[in-house]
């Protein structure tokens, strides 16, 4: 076989491939007697219909099989002793078709990762958020465990419904001429920002504690948030099946030993700034290492193969179909090709950072050892409540420790750039306009959820991955 290799451009070779015919030859009888063993023609016993009988009737289907063999083993072979590190199979341009006693010569596009030389990687500009975490926010964090720690119990010494009241009962009617039947709804009547219906918090009150087919008529707002809501009468009759008071722990020393984290009510607000903190400080660096990726693709426009591209945004196309929920079969009526289109600008630089992080990795030797590994199994291992060994036989059987193990490679990288940037402390980061070849905006965002730090909206979903 003889191949002759042309540079088209940083990520696409041609291919000129010319097959001796003693090897199509030696392709065609093997197909031959293949199809021959099953084949039964009228007047010839299976297996037993001659081979130029069977170029005559399957010809043609036979000599594209060997074609497309012929070509795909060429290019296996071609990628092995050039060094190719093509990134898709080839797309061919030009086959000559198979003719006997004369080679078969195809000539095809392959394209390839191509060399990547990140520049500038070290002292990348990003800027980073100031620790910050405001009074009120340890205040609605602790209001947040004093619900978790509020109590239902039997009312007693009343026979009406109150205020911090929560009403189970059985709801029938309609809203509009839309039906209505919850046999059992529950409806906590201090929380009026989160009622179905505005208003109904406040007819429940005063109510019997035993109230049952009370009809209660309710006028919904022209300006109402919902608007499947706005301006309809609903008329409803509810049955109250339980009534119980809720039993709110007072903010005090013994509330703070309640909830295990301090002995008193200054040190559980103490822990629970920490913890805010803590939580703070991980979307801080989380955002520093989405700038420093974003910093490090802006300044190193590398070409990318367009397969790679169409593969990056293929897997944000289904990443946003399964965020709506939508089934397999099911396509996102007039989106399509329009969507896949806006992803495209995003899809090519998400591809690129992968590129840069690998070369960035390699040329800076950072690699994921196996204590790493380890690491992060037993983490993932002790949120699941199991064994570490478990977790990992599960994952292995599952194929996911490649995955696991890329990805804390990408993080670990990700670490080092931003230890390495010049970093400017704000107090509110630059807003992002994104150029128009990458919207919708939310593209970058739309990070699967996994088991793995690929969850993490730094890290950078390529071609190679399936999450």
């Amino acid at each position: 076989m003889q191949v002759r290799i042309e540079d088209v451009s940083p990520v696409e070779k041609k291919m000129f491939v010319e097959v001796p015919w003693d090897t199509v030859s030696t392709k065609l009888g093997q197909a031959y007697r293949e199809l021959g063993k099953d084949v039964a023609l009228k007047g010839f016993r299976k297996g037993k219909v001659p081979r130029p009988v069977l170029e005559q009737v399957y010809g043609p289907r036979i000599h594209a099989e060997v074609a497309y063999q012929l070509v795909r083993e060429s290019f296996f072979q071609a990628a092995a002793s050039h060094q190719l590190d093509a990134v898709a199979e080839p797309r061919v341009e030009d086959a000559a078709p198979i003719k006997k006693g004369q080679p078969f010569v195809f000539s095809a596009i392959v394209e390839v990762r191509g060399v990547v030389e990140p520049q500038g990687y070290q002292g990348l500009a990003i800027e980073r958020r100031r620790l910050a975490v405001a009074d009120s926010a340890v205040d609605e964090a602790i209001k947040t465990l004093q619900r978790e720690h509020t109590e239902l119990e039997p009312i007693t010494g009343r026979t009406e419904t109150a205020a911090g009241d929560v009403v189970e009962m059985k709801i029938d009617g309609h809203i509009g001429e839309h039906p209505i039947s919850q046999p059992k709804f529950a409806i906590d009547l201090d929380t009026v920002e989160a009622e179905p219906l505005p208003g109904l918090c406040a007819a429940l009150l005063g109510l019997p504690l035993d109230t049952a087919n009370k009809v209660i008529e309710l006028e919904v707002p022209a300006d109402y948030k919902d608007e499947n809501l706005r301006g309809r009468k609903a008329t409803l009759t509810v049955t109250f099946s339980e009534v119980r008071a809720k039993s709110v722990p007072a903010l005090d020393d013994e509330f703070a030993k309640d909830t295990g984290k301090a002995e008193t009510l200054d040190g559980l607000r103490a822990a629970v700034r920490k913890e805010l903190e803590e939580r703070e400080n991980v979307n801080i660096h989380r955002e520093a290492k989405e700038g420093a990726l974003r910093a490090l693709v802006k300044g190193n426009q590398i070409p990318v193969a367009s397969s790679l591209v169409e593969r990056a945004v293929e897997i944000q196309y289904n990443r946003m179909r399964q965020m709506l929920g939508m089934k397999p079969d099911t396509n996102l009526a007039g989106l399509g090709e329009d969507l896949r289109g806006k992803l495209r600008g995003g899809g090519a630089d998400e591809v690129r950072g992968q590129l840069l992080l690998e070369a960035v990795g390699d040329l800076e030797k950072l690699e994921v050892s196996d204590a790493d590994v380890d690491a992060y199994l037993g983490e993932q291992a002790r949120s699941r409540n199991m064994a570490p060994a478990r977790l990992r036989a599960e994952w292995t059987r599952e194929g996911r420790l490649d995955g696991v193990r890329f990805s804390l490679r990408q993080d670990k990288i990700l670490d080092f750039l931003v230890a390495k940037a010049s970093v400017t402390e704000v107090d509110k980061l630059t807003e992002l306009t994104p150029p128009p070849s990458s919207e919708p905006a939310a593209a970058d965002d739309v990070a699967a959820s996994g088991d793995h730090p690929a969850a993490a909206p730094a890290h950078v979903h390529g071609p190679d991955c399936d999450h």
